[in-house]
């Protein structure tokens, strides 16, 4: 099994703070970022990517340093980034041979796998249309199969489901969990839906700092007991800060039982990521 961890790892945008010391540990299968906006997701990935400089730690792939590595770890690493930039004149198969080449992939299996990933993306009857004709979803749909593109050892998605509806974010699920047992797959997203059924490992993150960094069922052993659904009519007793929605009930996070008749809920993702925000010592963090 691979790994990618992360020591101490620090970036300071002039007087700004982005990440505080953030250690974790990326393992083969599928680790997600889930964190509000601001959170320092996106600035995480850019860090381990290469694609800005740290301020301060390290990034060891199976205990190398990445940086030392160069080219040997850039070769390995596939990201999709959350803005992804098209050459909108292209077919989606000039785009993709485009890519392709500067992957190094060999030109006589170059249509094969342009043909696999179109296929994994539902874009193959699509293959000859340029790119500035593509809806946004079937934009983010050809951004997911370029980064798939010669089969990399660490995928990095950042906010991948953005543009698409509900099927074609299964399609993505189905994708990631065909690849995970041979890839590090990372994960950025504030969706919940996006990765409740498909993590192998949470990092839940707030204002720059890991509130927990484990498997789900060990992060929802930690706050059984400690999720309540509030009935509508006791609501107001609450405040406003306290209080979330999961489909149309709404919850809180409370050591004792916040309101009279409030019914205690086994927990859920979405209750681990409003748990991170609203008293993140619960899964073992920090307060914020």
């Amino acid at each position: 099994m691979s790994s990618l961890e992360v020591k101490d790892l620090s970036k300071r945008y002039g007087k700004k703070q982005a990440l505080n010391g953030i250690s974790c540990t990326f393992k083969t299968g599928i680790n997600a970022l889930l964190g509000p906006n601001g959170a320092g997701k996106t600035t995480i990935m850019n860090c381990i990517s290469g694609v800005i400089k740290r301020t301060g730690g390290e990034v060891l792939y199976n205990g190398e340093d990445v940086f030392r590595m160069g080219e040997r770890y850039r070769e390995r690493l596939s990201f999709q980034f959350q803005s992804q930039p098209f050459y909108p004149g292209y077919t989606a198969y000039e785009f993709l041979k485009f890519m392709c080449i500067l992957k190094g992939i060999d030109n006589a299996g170059i249509p094969s796998e342009i043909e696999r990933v179109l296929s994994l993306v539902n874009l193959k009857d699509s293959i000859n249309d340029k790119i500035k004709s593509f809806s946004g979803g079937m934009k983010q749909r050809l951004a997911i199969a370029q980064t798939i593109l010669g089969s990399p050892e660490i995928l990095i998605f950042d906010e991948p489901s953005a543009g698409l509806d509900p099927f074609e974010r299964e399609q993505f699920k189905r994708i990631m969990v065909s690849l995970k047992k041979r890839c590090i797959i990372i994960i950025s997203t504030h969706i919940v839906s996006d990765i409740d059924t498909i993590t192998d490992e949470l990092i839940i993150l707030n204002k720059g700092s890991v509130i927990a960094n484990d498997e789900p069922k060990n992060l929802y052993s930690k706050i059984k007991g400690l999720v309540w659904e509030i009935p509508e009519e006791e609501m107001g007793e609450l405040p406003l800060e306290r209080l979330y929605y999961e489909d149309t009930r709404c919850k809180t996070i409370s050591k004792q039982r916040p309101t009279q008749n409030a019914i205690l809920c086994e927990p859920t993702m979405n209750d681990l990521y409003f748990c991170g925000q609203l008293d993140s010592s619960l899964l073992g963090g920090k307060e914020i």
